[in-house]
């Protein structure tokens, strides 16, 4: 039997999401496809649009056999511990043949001849990345300057036009994470490259039938509080979503949350902690904790305050992270004992398809770690820095559920209360 991962958010499923599967299980000759996914926090430093469980049931009913939750320690990081942790959860499963990503440039070898040059940082490499940091250049720039400056040097190596295209687009630079993790763990995961299909990954607009996920969102906001019939909106979101999609996005509007949700929950933690401020926490600095005390008495909403904080040298996603870091009470510290445990010390698993029982012996058999289905239980297989990571997402969720249920006015059931999605 072949199974081929992807790790992914899916905020929310759409087209191009169900293309990747399709396409994914085609290349690959895959049997089952496995998902790991961010839970309700994701990577930009922000809540999911809808919950876990029900991004979870979206992805199983178009094409997924199983979805395991990627912790929030990670699911809310920095694009290296982000891919990082999703490709030793998959190891972990014991029984993955390819990971498969989309990306904007399928080309295999030149993403891997950067991941080359990422995993074991030369020092040319990294004298140039200084270089350009202390002129205060964004990371991501500075990387990308870098790598081009490296690589340029070298008598073999003519695809600079390439390489430069390939460092800047989003999906790229996470696909050259994946295989750069895969090199540095040792992993035997093959990747598995799809090229990615209309819109841009910012693209704000709706415009094609393979739109991103962030104009789906804007949609979403943006009639969240008009009067329009759920009819209506299904016929506006069908174009980009399959169907059953559509239907529950229509239906479930009210639940969907933004960071402007947490709004006033963020204000809070940063007046609780002004005494002691902000550099433990992670993707925290001395100057970063200093500037958020000095903006504080600013602080007006979550979007406004990380467009105060955000300068040339400090992007909006990072300070985003930081302020999310701080409002679930994630420190540096956290990724330390985290990376100790080599990043994934257990395997929760959010649902599954009633097709796909067949794989459970394989997984329970070759799993390297405990695999969880009821929360309540994991104090019984899980100790020490574990159980506190594991804890970690509880309480993640548990506020995420919290801000959902003040939001739509109803009760919201807690972690510990969700059952598994078996569709």
């Amino acid at each position: 039997m072949k199974i081929t991962g992807i790790i992914a958010e899916y905020n929310p499923f759409h087209n191009g999401h169900a293309y990747q599967i399709q396409r994914a299980k085609e290349l690959s000759g895959a049997d089952c496809i496995i998902v790991v996914m961010s839970g309700n926090y994701v990577q930009r430093g922000a809540p999911a649009a809808f919950d876990k469980f029900s991004r979870a049931s979206m992805a199983l009913s178009n094409g997924a056999d199983f979805v395991f939750e990627l912790p929030v320690l990670w699911s809310t990081a920095s694009a290296e511990y982000f891919a990082s942790a999703g490709i030793a959860l998959l190891d972990a499963l014991g029984c993955v043949d390819y990971i498969s990503f989309g990306c904007e440039t399928p080309d295999i070898s030149l993403m891997t001849r950067a991941a080359e040059v990422l995993s074991c940082e030369p020092k040319a490499y990294s004298d140039q990345l200084a270089f350009y940091l202390k002129q205060g250049i964004v990371f991501p720039r500075a990387r990308e300057k870098a790598m081009m400056s490296y690589l340029s040097r070298q008598d073999d190596f003519s695809a600079e036009p390439e390489l430069s295209f390939l460092l800047q687009s989003p999906n790229n630079i996470l696909a050259i994470e994946y295989i750069k993790a895969i090199i540095r763990q040792k992993s035997r995961l093959i990747p598995l490259p799809v090229l990615r299909q209309g819109s841009g990954y910012h693209a704000m607009q709706l415009t094609e039938n393979f739109c991103s996920a962030t104009a789906i969102r804007r949609l979403l906001s943006d009639t969240a509080n008009t009067s329009l019939s759920t009819n209506s909106l299904v016929q506006k979101i069908a174009p980009y979503v399959p169907r059953d999609v559509a239907d529950h996005l229509a239906a479930s509007g009210r639940l969907c949350l933004t960071e402007q949700d947490f709004s006033q929950s963020l204000f809070y933690r940063l007046l609780c902690e002004r005494e002691t401020g902000f550099s433990g926490y992670a993707d925290g600095s001395v100057e970063l904790s200093n500037r958020i005390l000095h903006a504080l008495s600013d602080f007006t909403d979550y979007r406004a305050f990380c467009e105060s904080l955000k300068r040339k040298d400090v992007t909006y996603a990072r300070i985003s992270r930081l302020l999310l870091h701080i409002l679930l009470n994630i420190r540096q510290s956290d990724y330390e004992n985290g990376k100790n445990l080599g990043y994934i010390p257990y395997l929760r698993l959010l649902g599954f398809r009633r097709e796909a029982a067949r794989v459970f012996p394989a997984l329970k058999k070759r799993a390297s770690f405990p695999l969880i289905t009821k929360p309540s239980k994991s104090a019984s297989v899980l100790e020490g820095s574990a159980l506190s990571m594991f804890r970690q997402d509880v309480f993640a969720s548990d506020l995420y559920y919290g801000v959902q249920a003040q939001k739509c006015g109803s009760p919201s059931p807690n972690e510990c209360r969700r059952p598994i999605v078996i569709v």
